[in-house]
């Protein structure tokens, strides 16, 4: 390794902070990630596969339970 002066490091790190600088003011223009449930909140609106996923399930929760009297009539 070669031998540097006290200018040469410090114009090395100075060029390394200029890049993180950059680095940092990029990623706080990018929009943070969305974490955990929040992440999926609305991901199938207005998906018709949803919809009938939503419905099917909504037969299969009452397809058990007792009809009411006034269904037979």
């Amino acid at each position: 390794m070669a031998i540097q002066t006290l200018e040469e490091r410090v114009a090395q790190l100075e060029s390394r902070i200029k890049e993180m600088e950059e680095r940092m003011t990029i990623q706080s223009a990018i929009k943070p990630e969305k974490r955990g449930w929040r992440a999926i909140v609305g991901i199938d609106a207005n998906n018709p596969y949803f919809e009938e996923a939503v419905r099917l399930g909504r037969e299969w929760r009452f397809a058990d339970s007792p009809k009411d009297e006034t269904e037979n009539e």
